[in-house]
């Protein structure tokens, strides 16, 4: 797992100690130069970074404990300058680029920031071609930044995404015109919510996703939420010094931490998405899938940890809560024909069980991306299913996003009728997916 990290905020608390005591560790481990270029003067970061207004943040590779890329700017003057940009080369075909610098990009335009300049050498044709795939174009008036020879200097406009406030009234109600055939078209319709990544985590993310569920239900739309838990569970078991197995793009818990992870999904997460849910006067009850045995796993002798296909779907107790008026919060956790407990994390392959056996309208997948993402950078917003192999075969699709694809595909063999994977961590995604003309992240057919 990859997480990006800002040192003026978590980095001071976690990982700045990390870097500093091990900078010997790493250096043995990593070329000097490319260290370099990663950690600069580390004892210097306030002097060179901080001090003059600006960010510095690390991608950091939770499983291998190393740092593999990293982005800075200074601010002065009212304009932000890149300084560092680099991704480890065994890590640049996984996004880690676009995650840095989207992230940095949201970080200056919050303190109003308006523009960013450049300088890149001109033998770097893949470093150009990136800066203008994301909107850089060639500055030739320059406001004074140091440029050496054979340089180029790029700039990019930077503009603050549009409040709600700045909408008039009359342009709201053509937004809720607008919404009337979608509204009529999912009335009474089963939609089936996968819900995890960072919207779990950030407050104000929560509440936004918590916020659309509820609409949903005052429509008359009957929502399965079923949630994930993977960043709580690193959390939990990293404080407790228990360990994880990744079995493929799937993450196992060892029987020896399935306790531990039970107790973190059912008593922290699922209760607090169903608390969350009742403070906006919304019905919701929290089930597990070891609660009457709501979902069966099969055993699987090939895997140590005997988790790997699921044997069964309580539809009935789903559908029950759902006729009375309830949202079913649904945690990943199931057991076997032996009654051993196990967690799915991913929660992607339960998610879509279950909308093949409520026969969904819908299966929305949240995470904490756009979508499916090609080779320029956009985002595929709309893609058929016979071409998803041919995208993880070329690397399109990597990761996280292959187990999401792959319920997306059972999930239209198998009677659903339309797949879609969002940001979720972007305001109203859902509502905007769901009640607008124009959608929003990548939808599968």
């Amino acid at each position: 797992m990859i997480k990006v990290v800002n040192y003026n905020q978590v980095m001071q608390k976690e990982i700045k100690e990390f870097i500093v005591s091990n900078m010997k560790k790493e250096l043995d481990v990593m070329d000097r130069k490319i260290f370099s270029k990663i950690t600069e003067d580390l004892s210097n970061i306030e002097e060179n970074y901080i001090s003059k207004g600006g960010e510095l943040l690390f991608a950091y590779d939770m499983e291998n404990k190393k740092i593999v890329g990293t982005i800075a700017v200074t601010t002065e003057n009212g304009f932000s300058i890149l300084k560092r940009f680099y991704v480890d080369k065994d890590y640049r075909n996984r996004k880690i680029g676009y995650l840095l610098y989207s992230k940095l990009e949201e970080i200056i335009i919050a303190k109003g920031v308006k523009r960013i300049y450049l300088t890149t050498g001109d033998e770097l044709g893949s470093a150009h071609r990136f800066y203008e795939r994301n909107g850089w174009k060639i500055e030739k008036d320059n406001p004074g930044i140091y440029l050496r020879d054979g340089a180029k200097l790029y700039k990019k406009n930077l503009t603050k995404p549009k409040s709600d406030a700045n909408i008039d009234v009359c342009t709201k109600a053509d937004i809720l015109v607008e919404a009337i055939p979608h509204i009529r078209q999912f009335v009474g319709k089963i939609i089936v919510l996968k819900y995890g990544g960072n919207a779990m985590i950030d407050k104000v993310q929560r509440e936004n996703v918590i916020k659309q569920i509820v609409l949903l239900k005052m429509l008359g739309i009957k929502v399965v939420l079923v949630h994930g838990g993977g960043v709580h569970i690193e959390e939990e078991l990293k404080r407790k010094e228990l360990e994880e197995e990744f079995d493929g793009d799937l993450k196992v818990i060892y029987e020896k931490t399935s306790e531990e992870t039970q107790k973190e999904i059912i008593g922290e997460t699922n209760a607090e998405i169903v608390r969350l849910l009742e403070l906006q006067y919304c019905k919701a009850i929290g089930i597990s899938g070891n609660d009457n045995n709501a979902i069966k796993y099969k055993k699987n002798k090939k895997d140590i940890n005997g988790l790997k296909e699921i044997k069964s779907i309580d539809k009935k107790l789903i559908l029950n809560l759902l006729e009375k008026d309830y949202i079913p919060v649904i945690s990943p956790i199931g057991v076997d024909c032996d009654g051993n407990l196990y967690n799915d994390v991913n929660a992607d392959t339960i998610a879509a069980e279950i909308a093949i056996k409520l026969k969904a309208k819908k299966i929305l997948l949240l995470t904490n991306i756009d979508g499916i993402i090609d080779k320029k950078g956009n985002v595929i917003s709309l893609i058929k299913k016979e071409k998803i192999q041919e995208l993880i075969d070329n690397g399109t699709i990597i990761d996280g996003m292959i187990p999401k694809v792959e319920a997306c595909i059972k999930c239209l063999e198998n009677g659903v009728e339309r797949t879609h994977i969002l940001n979720g961590s972007k305001r109203n995604t859902i509502i905007y997916e769901l009640l607008s003309d124009h959608g929003i992240g990548t939808m599968i057919v």
